[in-house]
């Protein structure tokens, strides 16, 4: 599919090159197994492919050490760059659970069948995600949660949701 953004360089690490990276979802699962991530600053085209030779796990961060970044003056110029990574690099999701490059752009209905509008965004708040639908200039946030998420069909790009009193309007 492509490249999708993983996370960002905050900062560096030690005097070896390595550097602090922060994931934009809540686990590190998926950096358990890649073997290269690709990196650019925000406002370029082209990115520049790193191969990671060493991780060590925190609870919401990671420790990361690559191929050729071997001092902290090469480290320290990946400072605030954005972490992508090719989707073909990624481990398939259980059942029920999705990335959230998928659900973006999908279409949104009620269990009544209204559409409601599209997926724009995902928003990761303490202890649930919210989904932000955007139609005609109005914004409805909807708790991705069994409540309000009925059916999530990403082969027919559609959620459909059960909308709570003021959830929508």
């Amino acid at each position: 599919m492509g490249l999708i953004p993983f996370g960002k360089i905050t900062k560096s690490h030690g005097l070896q090159g390595e550097v602090k990276f922060y994931p934009f979802s809540r686990s590190l699962s998926n950096l358990e197994k890649l073997e290269r991530i690709y990196v650019k600053p925000s406002n370029e085209k082209s990115s520049e492919e790193l191969t990671i030779i060493g991780k060590k796990l925190k609870n919401r961060f990671a420790i990361l050490k690559f191929d050729t970044i071997n001092s902290i003056d090469l480290a320290e110029k990946l400072k605030g760059y954005t972490v992508w990574v090719d989707t073909e690099d990624l481990e398939e999701p259980g059942a029920d659970e999705y990335y959230w490059f998928q659900l973006i752009g999908m279409d949104v209905y009620t269990d009544h069948g209204t559409f409601v509008g599209k997926v724009d965004k995902l928003i990761d708040i303490t202890y649930q995600t919210l989904i932000v639908v955007k139609q005609n200039g109005k914004e409805a946030l909807i708790p991705m949660v069994e409540k309000f998420i009925k059916d999530i069909d990403l082969a027919n790009s559609k959620i459909t949701i059960i909308p709570a009193e003021g959830l929508i309007d």
